[in-house]
């Protein structure tokens, strides 16, 4: 019983450790390649059309996106008629005809964190020059029917003239294009200021606060060893007749452990008292 209970504490520290390495969502104000890259501007939901003739009908298919969270739930729609939670793009086809309403014909969660398939996303700064693409973003994650491995790759190109998110009389994004579609990659095109040479920060990194994200890591090491220690010794003495508190290490080795992290805490401190770098920030 005691060594099930510190197996899982174990397993979810290492889970806690592990979570800083996963991806789920785009992150919309972050670094990439020493740029600061901000789109906050383009958060929420935004969508775009594409209607084309199919007699009798017509048939329009409608891209929902939000680069920054997953796009909202409407709790008004059935749940097979909308994308699952979580999705970031999804599309959605409709067919109408003439004194009909439109019919919902094909729901496609291209891009997102769908059935715990965690979307691996990934940013690439090509250029940034007016009507040139200039920060590639690829979202993945997506899976519809029988096609796995969706992605959505989106080529952000620098318009100075749209420092404003607007909608035209059709309700889509001014400057959001779908450039492409074969039912398992999307490509949209997205024109915005927030991409421009004077919207850009190179980052001038310091490696104080590199060194403290490694410090970071060494802790949560030891803290895994730590319980992994207790645990050990745990099972050991129990398996040599040992009960209640004779289970755990000799109480000298405990009353210890304070002093020991309290002089190992001392050494990172002098250690980085001689490091005064802070980040600093200069237009790129």
């Amino acid at each position: 019983m005691l060594l099930g209970s510190t197996l899982q504490t174990t397993a979810i520290l290492y889970a806690i450790a592990s979570a800083s390495a996963v991806r789920a969502t785009f992150d919309c104000n972050t670094v990439v390649d020493g740029i600061a890259l901000n789109l906050t501007s383009l958060a929420w939901d935004h969508s775009v059309k594409t209607t084309r003739s199919t007699p009798p009908s017509t048939t329009t298919m409608t891209w929902n996106i939000n680069l920054c969270a997953p796009l909202a739930i409407n709790n008004q729609m059935a749940a097979n008629m909308q994308c699952p939670d979580g999705t970031q793009v999804c599309g959605i086809q409709t067919v109408a005809i003439d004194n009909q309403n439109p019919v919902i014909t094909q729901v496609i969660p291209v891009s997102g964190d769908l059935n715990g398939a965690t979307a691996q996303n990934e940013v690439r700064l090509p250029s940034a020059q007016n009507g040139e693409a200039a920060v590639h973003v690829r979202l993945t994650g997506g899976m519809w029917g029988e096609v796995k491995e969706m992605e959505t790759n989106i080529d952000f190109v620098c318009d100075s003239a749209l420092t404003e998110v607007t909608h035209d009389a059709d309700g889509d994004t001014v400057g959001l294009q779908v450039m492409s579609w074969d039912e398992r990659s999307l490509h949209l095109q997205w024109s915005t200021a927030a991409v421009c040479d004077q919207r850009l920060i190179r980052v001038q990194q310091s490696t104080n606060s590199t060194a403290w994200s490694i410090v970071k890591y060494i802790l949560i090491a030891a803290l895994l060893i730590l319980v992994a220690y207790f645990g050990i010794t745990a099972y050991v003495n129990y398996s040599r007749g040992a009960t209640g508190v004779d289970l755990l290490p000799s109480s000298q080795a405990v009353l210890d452990i304070p002093y020991v992290a309290r002089d190992f805490a001392k050494k990172v401190g002098n250690g980085f008292s001689t490091n005064s770098n802070r980040d600093g920030y200069a237009v790129f």
